[in-house]
């Protein structure tokens, strides 16, 4: 017989990592238009693909409880990728200010 996964406590705080993220169930919904989680998540954009004007990513989410009991859902993206594909690399910004001339000190 299989044991019941159990999760382990940690004495640290949580911490949004890049590609991360949570959303906790609101316990102060007001109105019908009120949401019923809420939360924050961290992308880092190179791990992202743009195609056209639309951005796709996939998550995947864990059911968590944090130190004082509460359920949360804990997020990821899922950057994932077969081996021969490649991550898209973030174009290369230019400097606003070109280099200077060593000619001309001003």
């Amino acid at each position: 017989m299989n044991k019941p996964f159990t999760k382990k406590t940690y004495d640290t705080p949580y911490e949004v990592k890049p590609n991360s993220g949570s959303l906790r169930k609101s316990d102060k919904k007001v109105k019908a238009e009120s949401p019923d989680y809420y939360g924050s998540f961290k992308l880092d954009l190179r791990t992202v693909e743009v195609v056209g004007s639309t951005v796709e990513f996939k998550l995947s989410g864990w059911k968590s409880v944090d130190t004082r009991g509460n359920s949360f859902l804990s997020l990821k993206v899922n950057t994932w990728k077969p081996e021969d594909a490649q991550v898209p690399q973030a174009p290369q910004q230019q400097s606003q200010y070109p280099e200077q001339d060593d000619e001309h000190p001003f």
